[in-house]
């Protein structure tokens, strides 16, 4: 008959299966028959099939808990003048920070009064749950320093002068015989020397290491213990800075942090300083960071973000290569045609700030990173700018990673002295679209006229229509000139271009909606005189 086993623990009171007790032992009783097999027997027959042998509990431990995290840590903070207000604990972030850097989380801070029986509570089920346990302050030679005294009794241990610590304490302080107390510690304890503007030792009992509060002295007890600390990958944090409030961003947020589950931790916080915007954290290792960092992006509102400086990532590319809508794929032929026929420093894009130009500037981006060619050249024309398109060229030079060159008007002699400097250029991508003055014939591929330098314009997008143009910025998150979203609908000199009158808000007439709700197409140019 096969021989089936079946255990049951009968676990003293006196030590608990999660604790490292390795000085306890507990009685297993072995069953020698299958367990439905014990079914109806008495007790006298159940004793004749078992036998009790002898296992220490450490053993024990590490069977039942292997699965166990192994990468969590807790704090412990004693004190009762940090819960009256009286003292601002900043211990809490300067550990958690430490211990990211060896791949150790914080899961859990406890604040606890100068009580004895609390701080022990605490400190027995922390070193049950954790890896490793922190605790600070209680230590020292004042009455209410009860630490020590805590830690012992959460571990059931003895309170003993510990030699090593009263020599220590004494070349320390040779003429203060009260500094004695603090060389009472739990005996057995692991004691660190802490090397910092001076010498001072702190303990350790079992997993739970014993800090001071003082922050000068915490500090430098953790500098020196967390780096000997064994962790995973070191956790990588990143974040994200949005002017939005929490709530507009929440769906994003719930979506990404169910994509990214047991991968990279994703947080909101509301900041209200210097001014009000919500900080997306992203904590994991570097590589998921990266790679979540870059999906998040592509869906939050792009106009909303603090810092445009991450630039064109692969997400965005890809999703920009894999549209399916037609009018973009025939747009993205036409630029991978013009990178086929001519050679990557053969070609610039014409950048004058505005929507249909950036569209195209979002297209040769793409198609240039998933082509290795970096920088592009861009031809910026001025003339009597908007403050803010001045602003954007300069953000977009960041965000695409672009060699600007700046011209004066006129564009045909801006032109003609870019060539005679630079004199490989034969072809520029441009965001003429049909409805343009004098495109109506343009094909997307169209030598200059006679009269000026000679030049292949590439027109990507000169079949777009208006919506399609924002759709394509909208759907794919490029980041546009903020004008748009001040109620003008085409961009020129200041001097030549007014807001929209289309675009007054019918509920508040003094401010206007985004150029994106324009409903009369042929109206675009309403704003240009």
């Amino acid at each position: 008959m096969a021989v089936g086993r079946f255990l049951s623990a009968v676990v003293h009171s006196s030590c608990c299966l999660k604790s490292q007790y390795n000085f306890y032992r507990t009685a297993m009783t072995s069953l020698l028959v299958p367990p439905m097999s014990v079914r109806g027997m008495t007790c006298l027959d159940r004793d004749a099939f078992t036998t009790v042998v002898n296992i220490p509990i450490l053993k024990l431990m590490k069977l039942l808990y292997a699965g166990m995290d192994q990468y969590t840590a807790s704090l412990i903070v004693v004190g009762s003048e940090i819960l009256n207000g009286q003292i601002v604990d900043t211990n809490t972030s300067y550990l958690a920070r430490s211990l990211r850097t060896v791949g150790l989380s914080l899961q859990r801070v406890t604040v606890v009064p100068d009580v004895v029986d609390d701080i022990a509570k605490r400190i027995r089920s922390a070193s049950q749950e954790y890896s490793v346990v922190f605790t600070s302050g209680g230590v020292g030679p004042a009455h209410n320093d009860v630490t020590y005294e805590a830690v012992a009794k959460a571990f059931r241990l003895k309170l003993e002068s510990h030699q090593e610590l009263v020599d220590m304490y004494s070349r320390m302080n040779p003429d203060q015989q009260e500094i004695r107390r603090l060389a009472v510690v739990p005996k057995p304890c692991k004691i660190i020397n802490v090397n910092s503007t001076e010498v001072f030792p702190v303990i350790s009992v079992k997993n739970t290491y014993v800090l001071p509060g003082s922050p000068k002295y915490f500090e430098a007890a953790v500098n020196t213990i967390v780096p000997q600390l064994k962790g995973r990958t070191p956790l990588h944090l990143e974040h994200i800075n949005i002017k939005s409030n929490e709530l507009s961003i929440v769906n994003i947020l719930d979506k990404q942090a169910k994509r990214w589950d047991g991968k990279v931790r994703i947080g909101s916080y509301l900041q209200l300083e210097p001014q009000t915007f919500t900080r997306v954290t992203l904590e994991g290792s570097k590589e998921a960071v990266a790679e979540a960092k870059e999906e998040i992006l592509y869906y939050l509102p792009v106009q909303k973000l603090v810092n445009l400086e991450h630039g064109l990532s692969r997400f965005q590319m890809n999703a920009l290569l894999e549209d399916d809508e037609v009018y973009v794929k025939c747009a993205l032929d036409i630029v991978k045609e013009c990178y086929d026929r001519y050679k990557s420093d053969e070609v610039f894009i014409s950048f004058n700030g505005g929507k249909d130009c950036t569209a195209v500037l979002h297209l040769a981006a793409t198609v240039a990173k998933s082509r290795d060619i970096s920088p592009l050249l861009c031809l910026y024309v001025t003339a009597d700018a908007f403050p803010e398109v001045e602003a954007f060229v300069e953000l977009a030079s960041r965000y695409y990673d672009l060699t600007i060159v700046r011209k004066p008007r006129p564009v045909r002699s801006a032109v003609s002295a870019l060539l005679e400097e630079r004199h490989n250029l034969k072809a520029s991508l441009m965001g003429t679209r049909k409805g343009d003055p004098g495109s109506a014939n343009l094909q997307s591929f169209e030598l200059t006229d006679p009269n000026w330098p000679r030049l292949m314009r590439v027109n990507p997008i000169l079949n777009w229509s208006y919506s399609q143009v924002w759709s394509f910025l909208l759907k794919h998150n490029v980041p546009y000139c903020p004008l748009y979203d001040q109620g003008y609908t085409s961009l020129g000199s200041r001097s030549s271009t007014m807001k929209n009158p289309l675009l007054k808000d019918p509920n508040d007439p003094s401010s206007y909606l985004p150029a994106y709700t324009l409903t009369d197409k042929s109206a675009e140019r309403r704003g240009r005189l």
